[in-house]
């Protein structure tokens, strides 16, 4: 089924402007998630993340629709941590073009990119694959006991590296 891509939604960095919005989608995305018992990121996270780590959001109109984070790591590789899309705006590509500029920003900076995902999330495997997430590790209790991960990661392709702007 191919996606309709949705000409009026912009993409753009986050600010710390965003973080409540950013939360309410988290909240409402993470209900989906097999281990909905647990808690998704607060608030007081998002207003980090969105003023200091890779977020870019979606929006339509002033209404922020979906958002994508990364945030980078000791060892150089940024952490891809979050993708949510608002659920009546699912099928449009506004999770691709969020993948799009996040994946782009991380190339100019430099370093691979790393995520996890459930391994019995078939859907979310080939998405990531079509994003050059192509090497795989699993790892058992990664969370907890009964939460089994993938660590997929997406080989460095950008110009940066050690001694790149990663600052904003």
């Amino acid at each position: 089924m191919a996606e309709n891509v949705d000409t009026d939604i912009r993409i753009e960095r986050a600010g710390p402007r965003d973080f409540l919005a950013v939360a309410a989608l988290d909240r409402v995305a993470w209900r989906r998630n097999r281990h909905a018992e647990f808690i998704p990121d607060g608030e007081h996270a998002w207003r980090v993340w969105c003023e200091h780590a890779l977020t870019f959001v979606a929006r339509r109109g002033d209404t922020v629709v979906g958002a994508i984070m990364a945030f980078p790591c000791v060892d150089g590789r940024w952490f891809v941590h979050k993708v949510m899309v608002d659920q009546s705006q699912r099928g449009r590509g506004i999770g691709s073009k969020l993948f799009e500029a996040l994946l782009a920003e991380i190339d100019r900076r430099g370093g691979e990119a790393s995520l996890t995902v459930d391994p019995a999330n078939d859907s979310a495997l080939k998405l990531y694959a079509k994003w050059g997430f192509t090497q795989r590790q699993f790892v058992e209790g990664f969370y907890r006991d009964h939460e089994d991960r993938y660590v997929l990661t997406r080989p460095a392709r950008g110009t940066g590296g050690p001694g790149a702007d990663n600052a904003d």
